[in-house]
Order: structure tokens, then sequence, then C-alpha cells
């Protein structure tokens, strides 16, 4: 067991995986939900008009639309392209036997759809509401067709709870990871919100690629760290990096 503990933002049931992952390697883990998922029950018809379609696959970039696919229809027979290893692994739990995977990102996933499919080829991508990358508009510049459906919604917290305020201003915390560019900028909004903004002065951030990392330049964090991999196992890595070298 190390003296450090590890604060994570990922959605309620999400956070598992990470959890077990440092806590293996010895750290304290505290979880603090930035969003809450809602899944949209409303869109079953026009998921079944949608499969109607028989289009060639259906990309899902997060277990969250797999949930919501498994939730509004009994058939389990579609292609499935998934993200990652971990939207995989939920894909097959849910009972669907046809799926690959992506490279950990949606323009890695991207990428292999372009040059795994030919042009004209036709996909269904269930998203949420909030997304960064339009697939549809990255396929349609190689001639493919996308029909998004949103299919979940991840609504942002209204404030930081009591306790984690508390800890966070007797800085009980040594680093929070952040998997989305979205949970950054939420986490940067409620700081402010509770005027403990400045905590951030001793605390260390992991953050999965640049662009979760941009949100949070410029205000006063201790430090900013990039892992090498869109991974799980790299935020560990990156976390041990850190701190074990100045143990």
């Amino acid at each position: 067991m190390t003296d450090k503990t590890i604060l994570i933002t990922r959605p309620l049931g999400d956070e598992r995986a990470l959890t077990d992952l440092l806590h293996e390697q010895g750290y304290r883990v505290i979880h603090e939900p930035l969003t809450t998922i809602y899944l949209e029950h409303n869109q079953r018809h026009a998921l079944e008009e949608a499969l109607l379609d028989e289009p060639d696959a259906i990309i899902v970039t997060s277990r969250h639309a797999v949930n919501a696919l498994a939730l509004l229809t009994d058939l389990r027979d579609q292609f499935l392209l998934c993200v990652g290893e971990a939207t995989a692994a939920a894909a097959h739990s849910l009972g669907f036997e046809r799926v690959s995977t992506g490279g950990g990102t949606a323009q890695k996933l991207c990428q292999m759809i372009i040059d795994s499919y030919d042009p004209e080829s036709r996909f269904l991508y269930l998203s949420g509401k909030h997304i960064r990358l339009s697939m549809a508009d990255a396929l349609a510049e190689h001639g493919m067709d996308v029909q998004t459906l949103v299919v979940y919604d991840a609504v942002a917290s209204e404030q930081l709870s009591d306790i984690l305020v508390a800890q966070l201003q007797r800085r009980a915390i040594d680093g929070v990871s952040f998997l989305s560019p979205r949970a950054a900028i939420i986490f940067q909004r409620l700081l402010e919100k509770a005027g403990i903004a400045g905590a951030v002065s001793s605390l260390e951030a992991f953050c999965l690629s640049e662009a979760v990392a941009a949100p949070l330049a410029g205000s006063g964090w201790k430090a900013i760290h990039i892992t090498e991999e869109p991974t799980l196992a790299s935020v560990v890595e990156c976390v041990d990096n850190t701190f074990r070298r100045h143990a």
C-alpha cells in the first residue's frame, strides 16, 4: 500500500476496472462521478427502423451504447464495431458474438473502418448526446453512409460532494484521473463553483490524451501527465511512474 490517493471521475459503474488496477498497485481510490448516464428508452422504434435498413455494422464507442442496444432490442446477431476492449467485453457479456475491436480511440476506430470497408458501406452509429468526433462526417469523406442514433446522455453533475470538497481542502488527494475532455471541463467548473479552484496546486492530473489534458492547461495544476497509450493500464503506469519515481 502506498500513501497516495487517486480520484476517479468516471460515471458510476465505469470506475470499477480502473479502481481494481490501482488497488492492485497499492493505491487508495476515491470515486466521484462527474456525470450520470441516462439511457434513451424512447429510441426503441427508431432503432428498430434503423436495423430494418440492414447496416453493414453497428458502431459503438462506449459500453453505455452497448447497454442501450441490448435494452432496446432482443437481437444479438448484429456485427458490432467497438472502440476498444472494454466496450467489446461489455458486448460479449450481453450476448453479442460478432464483435470487432478498434484501437482504443474513436479516431483509431474510424481509421480501421476506412481501411476495412469499401466506399458506399452503410453503418449505424449508436452514440451519446455529447460526442467529440462525428463518425458520420469523418466516414462520409470516404463515401460511407452513417446514421447516428443518440441512445444515452451523460448529464453533468451540478456540484462536488461535500466529502470530496473537504478532502480537497485538506489535501487528502494526490492525483486525479481524466479519461475525457468533458470530465476535465466539468471538474474545473465544479471546483470554481465550490470556491476551491486553488486546490489543483497540490494535485497531479493523469489524462488519457492531449485532448483530455487541454482543458486543464493554465489552471495551476501541480503537474499534468498524459498517458503513452489510451488504455487504463497506461493510466496506472503513468501514476506509478509519477509517484514511485518521487518515493
